[in-house]
């Protein structure tokens, strides 16, 4: 927690103490809370399905996260088998972060919107931490941008032409 932007950038902002008080406790509990009471009956299929679906978005959001870990630790370090990629050292190009510059926020939508669906969507309202957190991080896309073309210049525009999208290949 301590290397992560909301730490090293945001000098500990209002954002994440906002997010650890209120967010986190409230929306991440939501689906939880919606089916303690509730007798939802699901196919083997369908809890495959959530499982496989379920663990292919958490390796994009956690493995990406990871992926950059390892870079700034190791720039010489393997990712996806082979020696990682970057822009003149700084900006890691290889696997998940050579596809797309916020994967790991698309994970991380993605897991929760999986974890909502547990509810059988009887409802609604456990959509509302995934549609939140869509939201929230889409912003963030755009404020970690602008920080990134600041603070990299021509070398931003450069990863930017290879990682074309911010969050969803092909899509945004």
């Amino acid at each position: 927690m301590l290397t992560t932007w909301d730490i090293m950038s945001e000098n500990f902002g209002l954002m994440l103490v906002w997010g650890d008080l209120v967010y986190v406790p409230f929306f991440y509990s939501i689906a939880g809370w919606f089916i303690i009471d509730q007798e939802i009956g699901f196919s083997v299929y369908a809890i495959i399905i959530l499982g496989v679906a379920y663990l292919i978005a958490l390796y994009i959001f956690r493995g990406s996260n990871i992926q950059k870990y390892k870079f700034k630790k190791n720039p010489n370090t393997k990712i996806w088998f082979k020696p990682a990629k970057s822009l003149e050292g700084k900006i890691l190009v290889s696997g998940f972060w050579g596809k797309g510059r916020k994967l790991n926020y698309s994970g991380e939508v993605l897991t929760y919107f999986i974890i909502s669906l547990t509810t059988g969507l009887i409802s609604a309202i456990p959509l509302l931490l995934p549609v939140s957190l869509l939201i929230l991080l889409m912003h963030r896309a755009w404020r970690d941008d602008k920080r990134c073309r600041k603070k990299y210049g021509e070398l931003w525009k450069e990863y930017c032409k290879i990682a074309k999208y911010k969050m969803i290949p092909k899509i945004y």
